[in-house]
C-alpha cells in the first residue's frame, strides 16, 4: 500500500508506527503481553515453536479445507512474534491457513538494517513454523520503494550500482529458495499520474532506468530457478478513474514484461477494499482478471482486507456492509479460473494495519457527541480482535463454497 498518488485515491497513513503495513512493529498488540511460553520460545537463538495442530479453536468449516475443494490455498499475512505470543491466534491461524505470507520479516529493511548485517531470525522462525505444521509460504517481498534500508537508499542514490540488489536476492533466495515456491519480487511498481509508461518515480527507477523491474525479475529467477516469480499491485479494485488508470498501467507493463521474455508467473491483486471509494463494479473486475488471464499468468488475492466508511453505524451493519463488499469480490475473483489463492493482510483486527485514523476519530466524537464506548477497531477482517469470527470470515467460506451470503 502506498501514499496518495497525484489525483490518488488512498487515505493519509499515521506516522507513529500504528496501522502501517511495511514497516517494523515488533510489540506485540495491547493486552496481549508475552506470556513466560512465549519467551522462553522466543529466546535468544530466534523464534521457535513446537508443531502443534490447533488444539483449541472453535469447531466450524475451516477456510482451507473449503478454499482446497475449490483447488486454491487460503492464508494471510503473519508475524512470528505475534504467533509466539498469542495461542489463540496461532491456533486459528493453524485452524484456518495452509499458507502463509510473512508480513515483515522478509522485507530487506527488516533483513539488513545495516550493511553487511543480516538478521534472519523472524523469516527463519516463520519458515520453521509453516515446515512444522505442513503450511505453504509466500515470499514478500524482495523490492519495494517503502522497504529499502535508509542505507542503501543513499547508496543507490549516490551510486547506481546493481550488485546491491543482486546480493540482497542471493542472500534472500539462496536461503528460502527450496522453501518458498512463490515469491513477490517486486511490490507496487505503478504510479498513476507520474510517467507515460505508468512506473513509480522510485529509488530503483531514479537508479536504474525504465528496465529495472524486467531486470528484477530476471535477477529472481537466477537465484530461484523453480519459483513462480509475481508481480504484485494495490489500488486495482474500484470503477473509478485513478484505478481504471492504474489497470491499464498495470496491463502494459505486463505486456512489456511478457514480450521481452521476462520470467513473470503470476500477479498479485492486494485488494485492499475501502467502503469510502465507490463504485465496485463486478463486470469491470471480471475483465481486467481475464485480461490478466490471457496472459498466462496465476492471479493470486494478496492481502484482502476491508477499510469501513461509517464508525458510528450499530456494529452489526458494520459488520455486514465488510462481510457484503468481501463477498461481492470474492464471487468475482473465485469465477476465474487463474485465481490460485486467497489470502488477507492478517486475521485479526486485533493487528489490523487499518487503524483508526485520528481525524476520522474526531469526527466520530463530534458526531456522536461524545457518547458510547468509540467505535472500537476498523472490522475489515476474518476474526475481530478477541479472535471470534466475524460476518467477513462467513463471507468468505460463503465465496468459496459458491452460496449465497447467511448473516
Amino acid at each position: 500500500m502506498e501514499e496518495p498518488e497525484a489525483g490518488g485515491d488512498r487515505p493519509a497513513r499515521r506516522r507513529d508506527g500504528l496501522g502501517r503495513r511495511g514497516h517494523l512493529a515488533p510489540a506485540p498488540a495491547a493486552g496481549h503481553p508475552l506470556n513466560r511460553r512465549a519467551l522462553l520460545l522466543l529466546g535468544v537463538s530466534g523464534f521457535v515453536l513446537a508443531s502443534a495442530e490447533p488444539s483449541s479453536a472453535p469447531e466450524r468449516p475451516s477456510l482451507r479445507q473449503a478454499a482446497a475443494r475449490t483447488g486454491r490455498r487460503f492464508g494471510a499475512a503473519v508475524r512470528i512474534e505475534q504467533i509466539a505470543a498469542e495461542p489463540d491466534l496461532r491456533d486459528t491461524v493453524l485452524a484456518d491457513c495452509d499458507a502463509l505470507t510473512p508480513e515483515i520479516a522478509m522485507k530487506w529493511d527488516a533483513i539488513e538494517p545495516e550493511p553487511g548485517r543480516r538478521d534472519f531470525s523472524r523469516a527463519d522462525g516463520l519458515v520453521r513454523f509453516a515446515q512444522d505444521n505442513g503450511r505453504a509460504l509466500h515470499g514478500h517481498t524482495l523490492l519495494w520503494h517503502r522497504s529499502v534500508p535508509p542505507w542503501a537508499e543513499a547508496a543507490l542514490r549516490e551510486t547506481p550500482d546493481w550488485g546491491l540488489i543482486s546480493a540482497h536476492f542471493e542472500a534472500v533466495l539462496a536461503r528460502y529458495g527450496a522453501d518458498i515456491a512463490t515469491w513477490d519480487v517486486v511490490n507496487e511498481p505503478i504510479g498513476t499520474g507520474q510517467r507515460m509508461d505508468g512506473l513509480r518515480t522510485s529509488v530503483f527507477l531514479a537508479a536504474f532506468g525504465e528496465d529495472y523491474v524486467e531486470r528484477a525479475f530476471v535477477e529472481a529467477r537466477a537465484h530461484a530457478p523453480d519459483a513462480v516469480l509475481f508481480l504484485n499491485e494495490y489500488g486495482l479494485d474500484y470503477d473509478i478513474p485513478v484505478e481504471t488508470d492504474r489497470r491499464y498501467l498495470l496491463l502494459k507493463l505486463i505486456e512489456k514484461l511478457k514480450v521481452r521474455g521476462a520470467p513473470l508467473g503470476g500477479i498479485g491483486l492486494q485488494a485492499h477494499l475501502d467502503l469510502r471509494k465507490g463504485p465496485f463494479s463486478e463486470p469491470v473486475l471480471a475483465r481486467f482478471l481475464e485480461e490478466i488471464r490471457g496472459f498466462g499468468l496465476d492471479i493470486h488475492i494478496t492481502e484482502l482486507d476491508v477499510r469501513e466508511r461509517d464508525l458510528t453505524a450499530p456494529p452489526a451493519l458494520r459488520d455486514r456492509l465488510v462481510a457484503e463488499i468481501a463477498k461481492r469480490y470474492l464471487d468475482v475473483a473465485l469465477d476465474c479460473p487463474s485465481v490460485s489463492a486467497v489470502s488477507t493482510w492478517g486475521l485479526s483486527t486485533r493487528h489490523s494495519w487499518l487503524a483508526i485514523e485520528p481525524e476520522d476519530l474526531d469526527f466520530y466524537w463530534r458526531l456522536v457527541g461524545n457518547q458510547g464506548p468509540g467505535p472500537g477497531f476498523n472490522r475489515g477482517l476474518p476474526y475481530d480482535s478477541d479472535m471470534r469470527p466475524a460476518p467477513m470470515r462467513e463471507a468468505i467460506l460463503a465465496a468459496f463454497e459458491r452460496r449465497p451470503l447467511s448473516l
